[in-house]
């Protein structure tokens, strides 16, 4: 399937409970991959106001994203203060023009099915969205043909008929790398080119699986694949601080 025009807003405890696979397993097959948000030392949220004036919060699938954005933000607030000093008027007070927020910001990791019942759960007052790598959105459009995604959408990259074995069964795995993918294809078909890669995409798949009447056997067989680095990722930033990686009902919002 391509990526589907499905609403973000749609998770697996929010669905009638009668589906191929329960809730609780969606959960399961979810928590296995790890997301990095942009936290306070406190594990407060930062969440930003875009130009929709939506006030969001972003957990990335990648720790390298994660830390372009913080690096990106970082650098963009020092500008702004440069410049706000230059052209503070006389009399004025330094403070007033703050320090910049994102110095104390940190990468922390929370597990993709926390991340998806905060983006599905996101209200008027604040949206979660869960955001993938530029690069990763880049091989899916390249794959599907279109010019953008709209946020909130997750590529995952397949092969039809690949299927991998974890734990004595056969599984059907879904990548959120597309290099990831052609290498695993690569390691169990030594010189044979592998086949058309396929993009599908998390909420769409997460709503089939829960959905009621669902008839695709192959659906229970699915599995996501985190990327290769994220569980070092997630354990060395968690590892770096003693608070909690995610600190709900708080939020530091920024322009």
């Amino acid at each position: 399937p391509v990526i589907a025009q499905i609403s973000p807003a749609t998770a697996a405890d929010e669905l009638p409970r009668e589906g191929l696979v329960t809730p609780a397993k969606v959960a399961d097959l979810l928590r296995a991959v790890p997301t990095f948000a942009i936290v306070d030392p406190k594990g407060v949220p930062f969440m930003v106001v875009g130009e929709d004036a939506k006030v969001t919060g972003y957990f990335f699938t990648t720790y390298g994203e994660a830390n372009r954005l913080l690096t990106v933000a970082t650098k963009s607030a020092d500008k702004a203060i440069r410049q706000a000093k230059e052209e503070v008027k006389k009399g004025e007070s330094e403070e007033e023009i703050g320090p910049n927020p994102w110095k104390t910001a940190r990468i922390s990791s929370v597990p993709l099915d926390f991340a998806v019942t905060l983006a599905s759960r996101s209200n008027k007052g604040a949206y979660f969205r869960i955001a993938p790598a530029d690069e990763d959105v880049d091989d899916a459009l390249a794959v599907i043909g279109k010019e953008s995604l709209p946020e909130g959408k997750v590529p995952l990259f397949y092969f039809k008929d690949f299927g991998l074995q974890q734990k004595g069964e056969e599984k059907s795995p879904l990548y959120f790398r597309k290099n990831e993918l052609v290498a695993a294809w690569k390691r169990d078909n030594k010189g044979v080119e592998p086949p058309e890669v396929k993009v599908t995409e998390l909420f769409s798949i997460i709503t089939e699986l829960v959905k009621p009447g669902g008839i695709d056997k192959g659906l229970t067989k699915l599995v996501f694949q985190a990327p290769e680095e994220s569980e070092k990722k997630a354990k060395e930033c968690n590892k770096a601080s003693k608070e909690n990686p995610f600190l709900l009902g708080e939020r530091i919002v920024v322009l």
